[in-house]
Order: structure tokens, then sequence, then C-alpha cells
């Protein structure tokens, strides 16, 4: 609304926030790599071993890419992109993998790319290791100043939509874009609620599941806006709802690092909305195909960052790229794409992804007799969002007494 009714004063502060978001585009492939070598190596080191474990990270893979489907569908049917290309579309779609390979955008998936080699010798390479997990420890310690700084940040970049847009205009985007991730945030619950969990996990009292799990954690995730943080929470209310506390404890720290299929399904959707309906550009299927495994990879790839400025940044400056947009609109893209997928939406995204984890671990604990060894269970307390995910010593099994 500042940047709308006052948008001469306010030009300066949308200038200034274009400039500072321009320079954190430039970082974002070093917090991609400080954020994922260590994630890599980690899980390598501990955790991937064992069929249990294998059918976990299988589990969170399938959700992600489910996810990401979900909301290319849903955005297909909301705006009504054609099932059948045009004649130009496959070309657009070659041009975009061209500049995918050779423009901005490589710069994101070099950093990847970079990311694997670097925590593969961490795996092997002790002192790189030791390295990866200060990096690791770093990025967490930074989260709650990140945080901080958000805040300011958020301000100025409704500003500079306010001076792009106007003040009607941009609080209708913005309110739109609510509404918008709160019915895919629904879809999401209701994937879960009436398909997952009474047909794989055999979930029967859902009234009780909502009462004593789905609330709280949903709720103190909405809140924080983060699923690290959210860990401890979500797992003592798993614990409380009936989980076997050996697979709460694997299973929820294991998806808050690696799954977000919540987050996967709402920013496949966001790209019609954006780059479509708020900026006019042409956005088809063969678009959303050619971007779709990039998002699923991102969204896998994104622990450690706070989400505006991880995975939401990513993604804009993803989608900028493959729609090949020039300063200044390119700038102006990224930083309205960043502050309409903050603050309430990400509430909403948030929510689905940590709550997502905890049905993760109940579908597996009422599966767990059927189609795993007590033998192969990995035991371990409770994880602080404040250190590296721990997967324990598999040799080890815990007895009920």
């Amino acid at each position: 609304m500042l940047g709308g009714l006052l948008p001469e004063p306010m030009t300066p502060i949308a200038d200034g926030t274009r400039w500072v978001l321009s320079i954190v585009v430039l970082a974002a492939p070093a917090l991609i790599v400080g954020a994922l070598s260590p994630a890599i190596a980690t899980l390598i080191r501990r955790g991937l071993a064992g069929k249990f474990v294998a059918a976990v990270l299988a589990w969170f893979v399938f959700a992600t890419i489910m996810g990401s489907l979900l909301g290319m569908i849903v955005a297909a049917i909301v705006f009504r992109l054609p099932f059948t290309p045009g004649g130009g579309a496959f070309s657009d779609a070659s041009a975009m993998l061209s500049e995918l390979r050779g423009g901005k955008a490589s710069i994101a998936v070099i950093a990847v790319a970079i990311s694997i080699i670097i925590g593969l010798m961490g795996v092997k390479i002790e002192w790189i290791y030791q390295i990866l997990r200060r990096v690791e420890h770093a990025i967490a310690r930074a989260g709650a100043s990140i945080a901080i700084a958000l805040v300011p940040l958020v301000l100025a970049l409704g500003i500079m939509i306010g001076v792009s847009f106007g003040a009607r205009l941009g609080m209708g985007h913005y309110a739109l874009m609510i509404l918008y991730s709160a019915g895919m945030a629904v879809i999401w619950w209701l994937l879960y609620f009436v398909l997952f969990l009474p047909v794989l996990g055999g979930v029967r009292d859902r009234a009780k599941l909502m009462r004593e799990y789905y609330i709280p954690t949903a709720l103190f995730a909405a809140g924080t806006c983060s699923s690290l943080a959210t860990i401890p929470v979500n797992i003592a209310n798993v614990k409380k709802y009936g989980a076997r506390e050996e697979v709460a404890d694997f299973v929820v720290p294991i998806g808050a690092v690696v799954h977000k299929g919540a987050s996967a399904m709402q920013y496949m959707a966001y790209g019609p909305m954006i780059a479509g309906y708020v900026f006019g550009l042409e956005v088809g299927w063969a678009h959303m195909l050619v971007v779709w495994p990039f998002i699923v990879l991102y969204t896998m790839a994104a622990p450690g960052v706070p989400g505006a400025m991880g995975l939401a940044l990513w993604t804009g400056v993803l989608f900028a790229s493959l729609l090949r947009l020039e300063e200044p609109l390119r700038t102006t893209f990224v930083g309205t794409w960043v502050a309409l997928a903050g603050g309430v939406p990400d509430m909403f995204r948030t929510s689905g992804n940590a709550t997502a984890d905890g049905f993760a671990a109940i579908i597996f604990s009422n599966r767990f007799e059927k189609y795993f060894s007590r033998s192969h269970i990995p035991v371990g307390p409770a994880i602080s969002p404040s250190v590296a995910v721990p997967l324990p010593d598999l040799s080890t099994r815990k007895t009920e007494p």
C-alpha cells in the first residue's frame, strides 16, 4: 500500500530493493552448495543403508514428485493451460532447455552438481566432512538473524510491488495468492486424510489424529515457517498420537531435510499464477514440463536455508531464466515471486511439509511389523533443528519392555 499510494517517495526504496535482491540472486548458488553438501555427506555416511531407510527415502521422493505433478494439474485447471500445446510451444521448450544449459539458470543447476561432488568427497575425506559440518552449523546459527532481516526485506519487497503495480493491484495479487495457497493446502490435506492415511497407514480414527497430532503441529509449523524448527514438536506430537518411538525419531528429521512435497506442489502451481496472471507472460504445458524436474530437485535440495530467500528465490530465478526475462523485468519478477510466496502462503506450505513428515512416520509405524525386521530398526534421539541430522548405528536395536 505504501508503494502504491506514495510511488514517487518510495521509488528509491524499490530501486534499492531490486539492487539488494540482485546481489542475493548472485549469492544463491553459494547457499545451495552450503546447504546441500553437508546434507548429502551426512545421509551417505550415516543413513543410506537398510530396507527401512531405503523405504523412507523412496517414500519422500515419491511424495515430492507426486506433489509437483499435483501442482501442475491444479495450475492447468485453474489457468486453463492447453493440453495440446500450440505450434511454437515445443520450440519454446527447446529454447528454454538451451537457456538452462548455457544461461543464468545453469548456475543454480551447476551449484547442485557441485554440491553432490563435494558431498561425496565429504563421505570419504574426514577433514572435508568436518568443514561441511561447520558450514551447516553456521547456516543454522544464522537462521535466526536472517529471519529478523527478512522482516524489513519483505516490507521493502511489498513497497517494490506497490510501486510496480499500484496499491490496489498489489494487495489484490497477494490476497489472491493467499487464497490460491490455501486451496492447494486443502487439496494436500485431503490427499493424506482421504487416501494415504486410511489406505496405506490403516488410520481409522482421524478425529483423534486431528486433535492430538495435526492441529497442534500444523499451527506450530505455520508460526515458525520452518520444518527444521518444528522437528521437536513434530516428534513429540506424533509419538503422543501413537507412532513408534524408533520410527518417529528417524522419519521426522529426515523428512524435514529431504521432503518438501507441499512446497513442490505449490511452487509448480505458482508459475502460471505469477508469470501468467500477474505479469501476463505466456506459460503452457511445455514450459511446465521443462521446469518440473528442476522444481523437484530444488525442493529436495533446500535444507537449512530460510524459505523466503531459499527455495522461493531459487524457483523465482529458475522461472525468470526459463522465460528469458531481461533486466529490469527479471529482478522485478524475482522480487515479486519472493514477496508473493512469503508470509501467509509460506505458512500453508510449511504446515503441509511438516505434517506430511509426521503422517509418513504414522504410516511406517503402522506397517512396520509387516514389512521391516526389528533387527534393522534405526534407533536415535530426537533431533535439534540446529544440528546435523544424526542417523544412528543400524546395528543396534530397541526392545520393548
